[in-house]
């Protein structure tokens, strides 16, 4: 798992983590403005994916968005759902996939999607932070979800997103991966719903350059 590649900065508008690969530039952002070139979806904890071939173009609802538009971000939001970006070499792929995503088959759609255009197992999986099994507690009904990614500890289940999210991943083919590997609700620096119902959200976009 690559986790070195991804250099994080401290300004005066907030943290941010960028990397390039494949020629895509990959960043997450904890404060941001909407500029005429980001792309984002209205987030419904959907399995749905956007395939977007024009812009501009209206947000509509969906969890996942892939494309092959140069110089044009596509972003999701989030703050404690993780963040996935695929990057093939002409097309790249976005999610934003909670629990109910997850259960629902975002990650299949998404890549089913891009392999269409891609070859799966070529593409650069990156992960964003996320909640993670220190402080991510789930009740017993994902013992039925998800059997065999849950943590117990002293009787209470915990669940890891990002772990999750890799996990799935590979059972479908991906084999190239970056991480940041950070929890959402203890990283004070980061938004967490969870931890304090925040309005705010981090910001994870793509760009083909």
């Amino acid at each position: 798992m690559r986790r070195e590649n991804y250099r994080e900065s401290k300004e005066a508008q907030g943290l941010r983590y960028s990397s390039k690969v494949k020629g895509k530039l990959i960043e997450v952002k904890t404060q941001w403005e909407e500029h005429p070139k980001l792309y984002l979806p209205i987030q419904k904890h959907t399995n749905r994916v956007i395939t977007l071939t024009s812009f501009p173009y209206p947000p509509i609802i969906g969890d996942a968005v892939v494309t092959n538009l140069r110089g044009v971000e596509v972003g999701v939001r989030t703050a404690d759902c993780v963040p996935l970006v695929l990057v093939g070499e002409d097309w790249v792929g976005i999610a934003h996939i909670g629990w109910r995503g997850l259960a629902s088959g975002i990650i299949e759609h998404v890549l089913k999607r891009l392999n269409l255009y891609e070859n799966t197992e070529k593409l650069f999986a990156f992960i964003g932070p996320a909640a993670k099994s220190c402080c991510y507690e789930v009740g017993e009904e994902f013992k039925n979800l998800f059997p065999n990614l849950l943590t117990v500890r002293e009787g209470r289940l915990f669940m890891d997103m990002q772990k999750a999210v890799i996990e799935e991943l590979k059972n479908l083919g991906v084999k190239n991966f970056g991480l940041i590997e950070k929890c959402t609700v203890c990283s004070e620096e980061l938004p967490s719903y969870r931890r304090d119902k925040t309005k705010e959200r981090l910001l994870t976009s793509v760009l083909i350059l």
